[in-house]
């Protein structure tokens, strides 16, 4: 059963909803639309319904205010007349999904609302302004700033082309987002994507990971594929980068320059047509300068780069973030939470902000909302 808030002109109207919804809709009502925000901070609902006639303040100015505050949460206008111009307007800066003439057949309103829901993604898209094609560019890197909007356009740039991208940014700051999505947008997409952490690979079992091994090339070696086999047509994500020693630098420097490798203990040449896309959270220049990264390399991988900013830096987003975390916890934050996690500098970006809301989801236990006393920041 869905938990909806009516924002009613009249009570009868509110009575005979949750009358004729109540074996699919629980139905709570208001007759001032002032007091919106508060009800939102008490409960998760799981859309509104707002009568434009409703008391209270300019309904455009209201609405507004929910949209800011509950940018994704599904409002749907009803009227006592055919949606005028403003409520037309509201509907097409997408504050609103649809709108709904009173008097109303209960079972259109219900199944057109439903199938709204069921396909908000689509809807969500519609609020974004693009088609199906981008919607994973706003559904796994989300925000508004336009620090983030520069990202979606490096990301649709760069996946048209065929170079090697190397990433910067701090750990958490969401690297990794973005390598899988230029993998998606590229021609490379029908290929796998192989992430690797190069933290995790140990120097003796290096070479047998990324080259492959034959039969005997060593004690209990078996025949195995590589991560370059594995990669071929598909694209190859190296995060830490830095952590490669000078010796892999060298063999995997090879393999960018020729497409060709060899197995641990064979003969037989292989050729693998991958990209790499290589991220750090250090300055690799630094690093040439000091003899612990290859030049040459530094080159080979320096061809399309971005920075991928810290939280701190677009903190505008952190609404909006924290709002698609916490709706399949059916919480939300009160405005003194928010308030909270903006002033915060997050060292640890993006991870910990989704590590911090599930801390505070625990602490809050029943609470439908989240307070500042139940965060550990």
């Amino acid at each position: 059963m869905l938990s909806v808030l009516f924002v009613a002109a009249f009570s009868t109207d509110a009575e005979k909803l949750a009358c004729v919804s109540k074996k699919v809709w629980s139905i709570d009502y208001i007759l001032d639309n002032r007091a919106v925000l508060p009800c939102l901070e008490e409960k998760a609902y799981d859309f509104l319904l707002f009568d434009f006639e409703a008391g209270g303040e300019y309904p455009p100015n209201i609405l507004k205010e929910i949209y800011g505050q509950y940018p994704i949460l599904p409002i749907f206008l009803l009227s006592h007349q055919h949606c005028n111009f403003v409520e037309k307007a509201a509907f097409a800066t997408n504050m609103i999904l649809g709108c709904f003439s009173i008097p109303y057949e209960f079972n259109i309103l219900h199944n057109t609302i439903q199938n709204t829901l069921e396909g908000k993604i689509i809807r969500i898209i519609d609020m974004y302004d693009i088609d199906p094609v981008t919607a994973p560019l706003y559904t796994k890197l989300q925000g508004q700033s336009i620090e983030i909007q520069m990202i979606r356009n490096f990301i649709l740039q760069t996946a048209q082309q065929n170079s090697h991208v190397l990433l910067y940014g701090e750990s958490g700051s969401g690297k990794e987002v973005v390598a899988s999505l230029i993998h998606y947008y590229s021609k490379n997409r029908p290929g796998r994507y192989l992430p690797v952490n190069t933290t995790c690979i140990a120097e003796d079992l290096a070479e047998s990971l990324l080259f492959g091994s034959c039969k005997g090339a060593y004690t209990g070696a078996i025949d195995k594929e590589g991560l370059f086999s594995e990669a071929d047509q598909g694209t190859l994500f190296f995060d830490e980068i830095e952590n490669l020693t000078l010796n892999l630098q060298a063999k995997l420097l090879r393999v960018l320059e020729t497409h060709e490798y060899y197995k641990l203990g064979g003969t037989q040449k292989y050729s693998s047509d991958f990209r790499l896309i290589c991220a750090t959270n250090c300055d690799l220049q630094e690093m040439v300068d000091q003899g612990l990264f290859r030049l040459d390399l530094f080159y080979r991988l320096d061809v399309a780069h971005l920075i991928v900013p810290p939280l701190r830096q677009h903190k505008e987003d952190i609404g909006v973030l924290a709002y698609n975390y916490l709706k399949q916890t059916r919480k939300h934050l009160s405005r003194e939470a928010l308030s909270l996690l903006c002033k915060y500098n997050w060292p640890g970006n993006v991870r910990e902000l989704f590590n911090c809301l599930e801390r505070a989801v625990f602490a809050a236990k029943a609470s439908p909302v989240l307070f500042p006393q139940h965060f550990d920041i």
